[in-house]
């Protein structure tokens, strides 16, 4: 295997000051030495910027925002800093198996139609605890399948892609800014284009953190459709050929998307209402009250606002 191929990392980072330092060492410490690690940190109101500049590692790159742009913007300015021949992620609060790169290079290596690899996960709680190892499928058509059929059986964090993928497909698309699904997207247009493979073996440790910037809700109403806008963009490319996110376009997804809102607009507080449950089954039960107080405060005589405090209530 060619060792002088340089492979950069992509590391956005906000507020993980507990966890950044295990995923930044997960990648200096990889079994393949010729890397790059560009990190930003977005404006974090923790230490994780102080825990980014106490390294004097001379593969890291520095990228830090004045102020916060989000995941999916300082994700896409990072892709544009990039100068290696391969490209990877390493999500600040998550960390990789110190020969993840090595082995997926290699796979590149032996499989020249390929142009991305990733990798099964090993599920990790917030502490760190091992809970469950994925088994994603490993060939692209496999992968294919399952997208179609609104199962997203694979991580984008693992990937490792040749330079020309980025060159073709480009960053993550604005529309998912603030919302998530980004990556799914971004790997449903590069399987138009280039082959795609998991690795069977658990490489990438993925954290479920609930404070992650994943983790939460109710910061932005639109995100409570976003399984189901990323589901109707996709197989509008896959059954029509149609591009709904294309400029000409847009007042398609304008219809569908005001079709999902209506029940939303008729009832105000039904958003913050699913999110407290949300809340409520993720463990976060003071955030879960919290969010349904809002609920009530807008609208005050809906009982199953009432119902949903009381339940929460009763369970702490």
């Amino acid at each position: 295997m060619n060792t002088e191929a340089l492979i950069s990392v992509v590391m956005p980072a906000y507020n993980c000051s507990k966890f950044i330092e295990q995923s930044i060492e997960s990648i200096l410490n990889q079994t393949y030495p010729n890397i790059e690690l560009l990190v930003a940190d977005d404006a974090s109101t923790d230490t994780t910027r102080k825990v980014i500049d106490k390294y004097q590692d001379k593969r890291i790159k520095r990228f830090h925002q004045p102020e916060n742009l989000g995941y999916l913007l300082t994700c896409n300015q990072l892709f544009e800093k990039t100068s290696g021949e391969f490209i990877a992620f390493q999500d600040a609060d998550d960390f990789s198996d110190v020969t993840r790169l090595e082995k997926q290079l290699q796979f590149l290596y032996n499989h020249p139609e390929v142009g991305v690899c990733g990798t099964n996960l090993t599920a990790i709680s917030e502490h760190g605890k091992k809970m469950f190892c994925s088994r994603y499928e490993t060939s692209h058509q496999e992968v294919l399948n399952y997208f179609i059929n609104k199962d997203y059986n694979i991580l984008p964090n693992s990937f490792l892609l040749r330079r020309e993928v980025y060159n073709v497909i480009g960053g993550y698309h604005e529309y998912f800014n603030r919302i998530g699904a980004e990556d799914y997207y971004w790997t449903w247009l590069i399987m138009e284009k280039f082959q795609l493979a998991n690795l069977s073996d658990p490489l990438y440790y993925y954290r479920y953190n609930p404070h992650s910037i994943s983790g939460d809700w109710a910061d932005n109403p639109k995100k409570i459709h976003t399984a189901k806008l990323l589901e109707y963009i996709i197989l509008k490319r896959y059954r029509e050929n149609l591009d709904v996110l294309h400029e000409n376009n847009r007042q398609v997804l304008a219809v569908f998307e005001k079709r999902i809102n209506q029940p939303y607009d008729n009832d105000p507080s039904l958003f913050y209402r699913e999110i407290s449950t949300k809340f409520f089954y993720n463990h976060r039960k003071y955030k879960a009250i919290k969010v349904i107080c809002k609920a009530i405060f807008i609208a005050p005589f809906e009982l199953k606002n009432w119902k949903d405090l009381f339940y929460y209530l009763k369970k702490l």
